[in-house]
């Protein structure tokens, strides 16, 4: 791995400032916490500094934080996973009829993938048996 960081003139700046600015949308993979919490506490310092009768001119440290973006072509998102420790008293069988009013659910062959194909498709793993799941509209 290799960092590189260069240092720019502010007239220099605007070369990257236009650059952001093509940027139709973005995707927060990881920070979306970190980054509303951010806002957040910005938001709090603007209106303690406002009522205090300070002039907010935008350009105070707490209107601003760190991030770092990637191309697309460049990320890989993860598999995000999680374990459930009860079922709040449901049967497996209870919890995937649950589960069966948002989802169509399937049991998946043995040897088959449990890694889900596309977007809106999820897995299961109970008792020992994978099933796909296919939100429903």
């Amino acid at each position: 791995m290799r960092h590189v960081i260069w240092r720019c003139t502010p007239e220099e700046a605007h070369f990257f400032i236009d650059e952001f600015e093509k940027i139709p949308n973005l995707y927060i993979a990881d920070g979306h916490h970190r980054t509303a919490a951010a806002y957040n506490v910005g938001k709090l310092k603007e209106a303690r500094k406002k009522a205090s009768g300070e002039e907010v001119t935008g350009e105070e440290p707490f209107n601003f934080f760190m991030t770092l973006f990637y191309p697309a072509n460049n990320l890989m998102i993860m598999d995000y996973n999680r374990v459930l420790k009860t079922l709040n008293g449901m049967s497996s069988q209870e919890f995937i009829t649950k589960l069966s009013q948002n989802f169509e659910i399937n049991e998946l062959p043995a040897a088959s993938s449990s890694k889900p194909g596309a977007l809106h498709k999820f897995s299961l793993h109970t008792e020992g048996k994978w099933y796909s799941m296919v939100l429903k509209e």
